[in-house]
């Protein structure tokens, strides 16, 4: 019987799938992170665990089973992440699906009242630049997941007075604000 040469293609891809994918595994990973690298739609994270191991893991917004749990992490935070496992030669890599848990290193919650100097819509809200009183430039991310309900959420204007509560961070240089109430 003689196999034409495009059932041998089919049957050749139906193999190295099956290949391909037992090599893969799910795992949780958690550790400090050592090095943040920028990408396209989110950042490789360097993970040291507690054994000092290396990962890399990949986190970006379209790897992410929800979207609205993307979180930038920074170098000093404790990650946990979950996501299918694989090597690029020696290095460990996943490929981020969920993460878990994020403890920032440096996180505080503040109130701050600032006057709205631009505003930069996004998928799930905007992110507003914003001046206090004593020159100090944040920008605030406004989201109704980050607000707790869509009653909550309104947009901001150039020129307005507002007064913010939520967590404050850095993000290289820029001083950020995760609203988590608008109190105004």
């Amino acid at each position: 019987m003689k196999i034409f040469p495009i059932k041998k293609s089919i049957a050749s891809l139906i193999i190295i799938s099956i290949l391909s994918c037992s090599s893969v595994k799910t795992a949780t990973v958690s550790g400090k992170v050592l090095a943040i690298q920028k990408g396209k739609d989110g950042y490789t994270a360097t993970i040291e665990n507690s054994k000092g191991r290396i990962y890399y893991g990949t986190i970006s917004i379209p790897n992410l089973k929800n979207l609205q749990l993307f979180k930038q992490a920074e170098t000093g935070n404790t990650i946990t992440v979950k996501g299918e496992l694989w090597k690029m030669g020696k290095e460990k890599q996943i490929t981020v699906r969920e993460i878990l848990e994020l403890k920032h290193k440096n996180i505080t919650e503040a109130k701050i009242t600032a006057t709205v100097q631009s505003v930069e819509k996004g998928k799930d809200g905007y992110t507003a630049k914003i001046k206090t009183t004593e020159g100090t430039i944040y920008f605030a991310v406004i989201s109704i997941p980050n607000l707790g309900s869509a009653e909550k959420y309104r947009e901001f204007k150039i020129g307005e007075k507002v007064t913010l509560f939520g967590e404050i961070w850095k993000m290289g240089n820029d001083n950020r604000i995760t609203v988590k109430k608008i109190l105004d």
